[in-house]
């Protein structure tokens, strides 16, 4: 079973992308303790003044 989640992966201010890195490789980290594997597909940011850069990961 291949299922996909959207990770917040960065930001372009240094301080808030140290954060939202640091949280994702939590996630992904304790995805793969569960022996799942855990593969990027893309990276994108959204067309509004967000500047948080997302991240869609396939888990199977």
């Amino acid at each position: 079973m291949k299922k996909v989640i959207t990770l917040e992966i960065g930001n372009s201010s240094w301080w808030k992308n140290r954060k939202y890195r640091r949280e994702a490789a939590l996630e992904i980290r304790k995805l793969r303790e569960k022996n799942s594997k855990v593969r990027l597909l893309k990276k994108y940011q959204l067309d509004s003044s967000n500047t948080i850069v997302y991240g869609d990961y396939e888990i199977s």
